[in-house]
Formats: structure tokens, C-alpha cells, sequence
């Protein structure tokens, strides 16, 4: 299991923060593309290593790789508990493969409230958002897992804007089933232009079970 993601450290004036986009998870021998997830942001992974993984992944000619730039370079990140259980149920259906990750907005932060707080503090770095020229889905499903933070102001543009790029036949999330139990699920798109979703920091965790149904 490995994850690569595009990596900004921004120290230009008060902006002194990290921002992670473009989060490769892949497992098993296989590159081809399982699935999108949307986020919330980026939590606690960080880089292992100065070590520029640009050229590498450039190499393989992946249709839904971004290149990187003066101010971002991809590295191989450790594993943080989300990206180890999403791998975890993908791998119960897959022997392999890569599930791309985007963010409605790029600024690590593993506490999500402090996070959404950073968010409107620093809300016009030019990393903060991933541009349209920049998601690919290359139809395949899209699961949408912002939870209950995507629905807020200036996110909730974000949460549309990600859901609009997909087509009604990608569009999933995660839903409960019965107690304890969720699953990513086929989903529909409301009268508002959005998609419910639960987080899947919450459905992998507190003793709750989350199946792959992609």
C-alpha cells in the first residue's frame, strides 16, 4: 500500500502552512483507476522523505496523473488511519489499484473544526483549492465524503463543484445501513445540487463497519 500527493509549503507572509492535493493511494500491482473520493481536507499524512517523486509517477503515464510545478512537488507520503482503512475496504473487493484523493480545500489539518476555522483565515492561497483543469475522474465513480463540513459557506461551492464534474452514474456515497453498519453505495444528486454523505473518519471507526459496494 503506498500513497504519493502533490506537497506545497507555503512561508510567503502570514500563509505559513501545508497544503496537500492530488493524494495517490495505490495498492496491489495495478495503477488503472478504482475510484474518486471527495474529502473534507487533508489530515495528519505527511512526507517520508525529501525524496521528489515528480519523474516517477510522470513515468507511468497515468491518464489521471497532474504534473508538478515551481511551487509543488510530489513525494510518498506514510499512510494516515483514513487512507489505511480505505485501502483496507477496497482490497476486500480489489486486488489492486489506485483510489485518487481531492479535498474541498488543501490545507492539512487533522482537526477538522481548527481546520475549517484555517480555511477562512487562509482562504485565498492560491493551494487552498484544486482547480477544475486539475480533477480528472476519468469515469469512474466518484464518492462523495465530505460529511456535515462540506455543507457550509464557501465549502458548500466546492462540495458543487465536485459533484457537477461527475455524471449521474458516478455520483456515490456513504450511507448507513442499520446500526453500525455503512456502506459506499450508489447515490442520487437533490433538488440543491448536492449529495449527503458520511465521513468515513466516523463509519471506520467507534466499532463500525463500512463496506465497498463501488
Amino acid at each position: 500500500m503506498k500513497c504519493y500527493a502533490r506537497w506545497t509549503e507555503n512561508k510567503k507572509g502570514d500563509d505559513n502552512k501545508f497544503y496537500r492535493d492530488q493524494t495517490i493511494l495505490q495498492f496491489g500491482n495495478d495503477w488503472n483507476l478504482i475510484a474518486n473520493i471527495i474529502l473534507l481536507n487533508p489530515g495528519s499524512a505527511s512526507p517520508k522523505n525529501d525524496v521528489k517523486m515528480n519523474d516517477y509517477l510522470a513515468d507511468k503515464r497515468l491518464p489521471f496523473f497532474i504534473g508538478a510545478n515551481e511551487d509543488q512537488n510530489y513525494y510518498e507520503f506514510g499512510l494516515d488511519r483514513l487512507m489505511q482503512d480505505l485501502l483496507k475496504c477496497f482490497s476486500k473487493k480489489y486486488e489492486g489499484g489506485v483510489i485518487k484523493i481531492y479535498n474541498l480545500f488543501n490545507l492539512k489539518n487533522q482537526n477538522s473544526k481548527n481546520a475549517i476555522e484555517e480555511y477562512y483565515q487562509y482562504r485565498n492561497s492560491p493551494f487552498m483549492s484544486t482547480d477544475i483543469a486539475e480533477i480528472k475522474y476519468e469515469n469512474k465513480p466518484v464518492i462523495i465524503a465530505t460529511g456535515d463540513g462540506g455543507l457550509r459557506e464557501g465549502l458548500i461551492d466546492e462540495l458543487k463543484k465536485y459533484i457537477g464534474m461527475a455524471s449521474a452514474e458516478e455520483i456515490f456515497s456513504i450511507k448507513k445501513t442499520e446500526k453500525g453498519k455503512f456502506a459506499i453505495l450508489k447515490d442520487e444528486v437533490d433538488s440543491e445540487g448536492l449529495v449527503f454523505s458520511y465521513h468515513p473518519s466516523y463509519t471506520f471507526k467507534y466499532g463500525n463497519e463500512t463496506m465497498c459496494e463501488v
